[in-house]
């Protein structure tokens, strides 16, 4: 997406508005516009931006929530973005983001939610379980969610110093690894990155700043067992370029950091994948 919604963020005077604009598959987004006009009460964006916004989710190919739009465009950071949403309850749950991104029907997330109420579990693993969807697609749900990174992590050279700040105890219980260092901030790939909890944890004793992304379950356990197991030389080509990213960047910040903490691999756009 663009950055063109840039502009000063000053107070507006509230114009009437016009209708509300569709989001992917021709539905209507009522609930962005009233969480995009909260943003402008606060001063966040003005109108106008907002009007923007809503015509880039309109035209999108495939669902994004507006609060994604506005972080592409770098009109609000994602921490910033959490807070709102936190505060204001507007943070979309997994199974209406599936649903409005065409990957399940209504009555399928009603069978996983019986299902769930019978073998407590995430609504995501229910219907995988149920084989409504793929971990793949449950997993960019996910990451629409929460406004994070997919990343395929087996072509990433993890550091055996990272191993000195988790211990193999703490990532196998709950299911993380560091994946590499910038500075202070430290990138952690999550099975569940919802975990706020975790994250303040690690936050508070590591004295870190830490960034999260998700990735399948497979390969986050092939990536715990290449820091914790023996030692082996890493594999990077240095004629070869692996990209790491699937599905669109959704978080800025992490790509940046990944063009200074990595090596032999890139973050290719869904164009150019």
């Amino acid at each position: 997406m663009s950055h063109f919604l840039q502009g000063p963020k000053v107070a507006t005077t509230k114009a009437k508005q016009p209708p509300a604009v569709g989001v992917a598959g021709g539905e209507v987004s009522p609930s962005g516009r009233r969480f995009g006009e909260v943003l402008v009460e606060e001063c966040i964006i003005t109108a106008e931006q907002l009007e923007a916004a809503l015509r880039l989710q309109a035209v999108s190919p495939t669902y994004v929530p507006i609060g994604q739009v506005l972080l592409a465009n770098k009109l609000v950071t994602r921490r910033q973005l959490d807070a709102l949403l936190h505060r204001h309850k507007k943070r979309s749950r997994l199974g209406e983001i599936l649903v409005k991104a065409g990957r399940i029907t209504t009555a399928q997330l009603h069978e996983a939610l019986a299902y769930q109420r019978r073998t407590p579990m995430p609504v995501g693993q229910a219907l995988i379980q149920l084989r409504h969807i793929s971990e793949t697609t449950m997993r960019e749900a996910l990451c629409t969610q929460l406004h994070i990174n997919f990343f395929d992590v087996d072509p990433i050279w993890i550091e055996r110093a990272l191993a000195r700040l988790i211990s193999e105890r703490f990532a196998m219980r709950h299911l993380l690894v560091p994946l590499f260092r910038v500075d202070d901030v430290l990138v952690v790939a999550m099975d569940d990155p919802s975990q706020a909890e975790v994250i303040e944890r690690l936050q508070t004793s590591l004295q870190l700043h830490i960034e999260t992304v998700t990735t399948l379950i497979r390969k986050l356990k092939g990536a715990i067992a290449r820091l914790y197991g023996p030692a082996m030389p890493p594999d990077v080509d240095a004629f070869r370029v692996r990209n790491i990213l699937i599905g669109p960047i959704r978080d800025q910040l992490v790509v940046e950091l990944v063009a200074k903490g990595l090596r032999g691999v890139s973050i290719v756009p869904p164009g150019w994948q």
